[in-house]
């Protein structure tokens, strides 16, 4: 009797792992040629691009969730889907930095010039913090 019972449970979870896993491979083709962003420009003059097609399920609930937020819980950056990061006041990009190096999250970064109050990037400073996170700098001008 109990190893009957054993095998019911291993059947059932079996079964359960079998209907995720056919949920998360359909889930996947909807990030197939998204790309989200995160826009904190009026902040830090800044906005991250991220291409969901090359991440797992996980790490979607992830950027969206971590696009910043101050302690009363404000917006200070707005999670936008489908949707890069504009062209208007760009100055230079960021790309490819490496989050998380064991998991290969990569992302871009834009910086702008006049966008967040009081502050401004400049190439020469973009270039600086870019290889300071290790990715690859791209002038606009």
């Amino acid at each position: 009797m109990n190893m009957h019972v054993t095998a019911s449970v291993c059947v059932l979870l079996l079964t359960a792992c079998d209907s995720k896993l056919k949920t998360s491979v359909l889930d996947r083709s909807d990030l197939r040629n998204r790309v989200d962003s995160c826009d904190l420009r009026k902040v830090f003059g800044t906005c991250e691009v991220y291409d969901l097609s090359e991440m797992d399920e996980w790490y979607v609930d992830y950027v969206e969730s971590a696009c910043p937020r101050n302690r009363r819980g404000d917006l200070r950056g707005e999670y936008k889907t489908n949707s890069n990061c504009p062209s208007e006041n760009r100055v230079a990009r960021c790309e490819g930095i490496i989050e998380d190096p064991a998991e290969r999250y990569e992302y871009d970064r834009h910086y702008y010039a006049g966008t967040a109050d009081g502050f401004s990037w400049r190439p020469e400073d973009v270039q600086v913090s870019c290889k300071q996170v290790s990715g690859h700098f791209a002038s606009e001008q």
